[in-house]
């Protein structure tokens, strides 16, 4: 009997092309025909095509049913159930945020003199880029594929399988060559598109039903789903016609060479180029060592384009059409990708305040770069590695780059999904090798493959469960797999010739799992002695502490392995029995809950008091409202998804370890998740407060010469530290002051001041300027040194006004003036002023 799954669509952008991809991977594995239908419209779709599925206008909120029909029934909805619930909520595209409507941000006043033409648009990729514009020819239309030769429909369908494997070989090839991993997804996009079911069927009935030539039929087929996504009413959607139309063209360049048209841009030397539109295609041709920019018509943050150039940190500004129609080719532009504009014909003044801005943001990817560079560490000095989670060796890069300081976890399982038969050993060893060589000195931990009946493999002939979480799953299946389990671990082994590889095993419940692994390993080793092949004889063995049991005993386990690693995600589930799958029980899945934290301190203190290194590897590590109770655990180590470990290493170096483990006793006593919860957000509090003042935030001997960029300056010294966010809106605050009284306060100083909600953290900037700056002091002297006040916007009313009157009273001192004047480097600076301010 069929099986139905019912569920409400959660994704904010719809079911556009990446989760209807996934949804078509999902389902495409079983054998059942599966059939999703939106009851909003009651439009159906084949769930094993991406572009049936995209067509059914799903949005979010909708209610919407999965019918599985079929042999393998039971198994598909298990696995689909699961899809639905844990993946398909996290494979939204995520845009970067962009303006609520243009011009809702103040210019910049550099950008507001007479005569600067600037256009408004949408930030969509950025920086800066500054070149001659080269405007894009507009394609006038296809060719007449309605009016040429065509044979029987035999033929053209013969002619329409050869076209379908050359784009497909054309798509693999630019794929090989692609210059980083966005560029592959979007090609990859483009190769599920070609390779949709629904698609070559609705050509194949055009051609056959309609005697269409195979050129004309596939230009019908695409031009139906493109008119579906244009007219959906989703922008994401409308985005994707484009990847359709680049699918399109290389079938007819494969059918006919000479009916496709040549819409490569030549860049002959630096340009920005300026076009309507821009195919994904199109984007992949250009040559990225001279494109400064690109300004398009239409086309939004989640535009393959415009994601594709974000890759390549090329700025992109979109939604200028005015512009687009009245530039000319050759003038010179700005494209701002910061701010979502274009200037045209710069003047000198605006290319100064260019100038400064590329100069900030350098800055600002150059403290980025430190971070992610810098070991991890906290304040008092103590040191915690912050690695990265991943599933492939394309990941593995892209941790590395990062900043990861190693691989906590590579998951093992997609090397054996959509497939028909396991990895060989070798292939796998070539994959844990090359991961191990990318990473040098630093750690790749290998988790063996952790399988189960939620993740259908078929030919491990894995039996259908009904809670496959308590099941027959990860080390438990190894008894009836032994040549896959011993390919595996002789792979790893024979990685660790090529660096620094451990192997962890999932799934262990107690000691008796443990000595079994160990063992596995120990004839594995034999073995390779034996065949004389090299591989490091004191490799590190760990396990997983996902089960509870564990906690229990990690006296006993952790003399015998060399390491845990705590699977957080299962052992909060499993020590609740709450399956976070279950939307009737999954607000009962508390993170929080002070006997999770008793378990987690149980693991860390036994497994060290045994000398054996920690680490974490589920989702609590990305958690920053989490990291200080993990330092107060004493972890050696947190691995996160690549995307967090910046942030998690930031996070790090502000914790003081025995603050951050006085915290998690006062945690662990708590009675409830929510009063952990409350703890650790007043904790959170108390270190978001930074020192007013710091030496980064002053600049002596500065070249400014006018009041304009002694401003700019001060704001950027904030800027660069972190402590603003929006620098237009903080700047445009103290302006509003400048201009109804000058600040300028005499005796060659002035203390410009703003509350803004673009200020982060309450702060104090300084400069000097030799040379004087004309202010318009009370008493006419030029300023030769500017001390800035910020406040965050929800501070206290009076805590400016406090600030500056003590600032005031200390510069009517004349000692007090003339040491702060004369003082040679940024620490006399901060001494005197936080001496004044600390007075007050």
């Amino acid at each position: 009997m069929a099986k139905e799954l019912s569920f409400r669509f959660p994704l904010p952008h719809g079911l556009h092309a990446r989760p209807a991809s996934l949804l078509r991977d999902a389902a495409g594995s079983f054998q059942s025909a599966i059939t999703l239908t939106n009851r909003r419209n009651d439009l159906e779709a084949n769930a094993k095509s991406t572009l049936a599925l995209v067509a059914t206008l799903t949005r979010q909120g909708d209610e919407c049913t999965l019918l599985i029909a079929g042999g393998d029934e039971p198994a598909a909805a298990e696995a689909l159930r699961r899809f639905i619930s844990v993946e398909l909520p996290l494979c939204d595209d995520a845009p970067p945020a962009v303006p609520a409507a243009q011009g809702s941000s103040p210019l910049p006043r550099a950008l507001r003199g007479e005569g600067v033409r600037v256009h408004r648009g949408v930030a969509a990729s950025g920086g800066i880029g500054r070149a001659p514009a080269l405007l894009a020819a507009r394609w006038k239309g296809g060719p007449d594929l309605a009016n040429r030769e065509k044979g029987s429909p035999e033929a053209e369908f013969a002619k329409l399988e050869w076209a379908f494997v050359e784009a497909g070989a054309a798509l693999r090839a630019r794929r090989a060559a692609a210059a980083n991993n966005t560029e592959r997804a979007v090609l990859n996009a483009h190769l599920a598109i070609l390779e949709d079911v629904e698609l070559k069927a609705k050509i194949a009935d055009q051609i056959h039903g309609n005697r269409a030539g195979a050129g004309q039929a596939v230009a019908a087929v695409v031009e139906h789903f493109a008119a579906v996504l244009r007219d959906s009413g989703s922008a994401v959607l409308a985005e994707r016609a484009l990847d359709l139309c680049d699918v399109e063209q290389l079938l007819i360049r494969a059918l006919d060479p000479g009916t496709a048209r040549d819409d490569r841009i030549a860049l002959e030397r630096d340009a920005v180029v300026v076009a309507q539109t821009l195919s994904p295609a199109q984007f992949i041709a250009l040559d990225t060592t001279r494109l400064k920019g690109l300004v398009l018509a239409r086309g939004g943050a989640t535009s393959h384009t415009v994601i594709l150039a974000r890759a390549r940190g090329v700025p992109c500004v979109t939604g200028v059409g005015e512009a687009v129609r009245t530039l000319r080719d050759g003038q010179e532009v700005v494209v701002d990708g910061e701010r979502g504009l274009l200037v045209a014909d710069p003047s000198g003044a605006v290319s100064e305040f260019y100038d400064a801005e590329n100069d900030a943001l350098r800055t600002l990817r150059e403290r980025a770069e430190r971070t992610a560079a810098r070991d991890a560490a906290t304040s008092d000095g103590r040191r915690i590695e912050v690695a990265a989670n991943v599933s492939s060796l394309a990941e593995v890069q892209d941790a590395l780059a990062a900043g990861a300081e190693g691989v906590g976890l590579f998951r093992t399982e997609l090397l054996f999904m959509d497939r028909a038969e396991a990895p060989s050993e070798d292939e796998q060893a070539e994959v844990f090798a090359a991961a191990a060589r990318l990473a040098g000195a630093r750690s790749v931990i290998i988790r063996t493959l952790d399988i189960g009946g939620d993740k259908p493999i078929p030919y491990l002939d894995l039996p259908e469960e009904r809670n496959p979480f308590l099941g027959f799953r990860a080390i438990r299946t190894y008894a009836e797999n032994p040549d896959i389990v011993a390919a595996q671990i002789r792979a790893c082994l024979r990685a660790s010739a090529f660096g620094n590889v451990k192997i962890m095993f999932p799934m262990v419940s107690s000691l008796d799992d443990v000595r079994t692994l160990r063992g596995l390993v120990a004839a594995q080793m034999e073995s390779l002695v034996a065949a004389g092949v090299p591989f490091d004889r004191d490799i590190g063995v760990g396990v997983m502490v996902e089960v509870p049991s564990l906690a229990f005993v990690m006296d006993q386990v952790a003399r015998e392995v060399d390491f845990c690693s705590i699977g957080s995600n299962d052992l909060l589930q499993y020590l609740l029995a709450v399956d976070r799958d279950n939307q009737r029980v999954a607000h009962l899945y508390k993170p929080f809950e002070p006997a999770f934290l008793r378990a987690l301190a149980a693991v860390c203190d036994g497994a060290h008091a045994c000398g054996r290194w920690v680490g974490l590897c589920g989702e609590l590590g990305g958690n920053p409202l989490a990291v200080p109770l993990l330092v107060g655990l004493g972890l050696d180590e947190i691995s996160v998804g690549s995307a967090r470990v910046s942030a998690v290493k930031s996070a790090i170096a502000g914790c003081a370890t025995p603050k951050c483990r006085q915290l998690l006793e006062s945690a662990m006593r708590q009675e409830t998740a929510a009063d952990v919860e409350a703890l650790l957000r007043a904790f959170a509090a108390t270190r978001a407060e930074r020192s007013l003042l710091d030496e980064d935030l002053v600049r002596l001997r500065s070249s400014r010469r006018t009041k304009d960029e002694a401003i700019r300056e001060l704001v950027g010294l904030l800027r660069t530290a972190g402590r603003v966010g929006d620098p237009d809106l903080v700047e445009d605050a103290i302006w509003q002051r400048e201009e109804a009284y000058s600040t300028g306060v005499g005796f060659s100083v002035a203390i410009p001041h703003c509350k803004a909600d673009g200020v982060l953290a309450t702060s104090i900037a300084v400069a000097s300027y030799p040379g004087g700056v004309e202010w318009g002091s009370l008493d006419g002297s030029p300023v030769t040194m500017a001390i800035l006040i910020a406040v965050r916007a929800s501070d206290p009313g009076e805590t400016h006004l406090r600030t500056i009157a003590a600032l005031s009273r200390k510069l009517m001192d004349d000692a007090f003036r003339a040491s702060l004047l004369a003082a040679a480097s940024a620490a006399e600076v901060v001494a005197l002023l936080r001496s004044a301010v600390e007075a007050s």
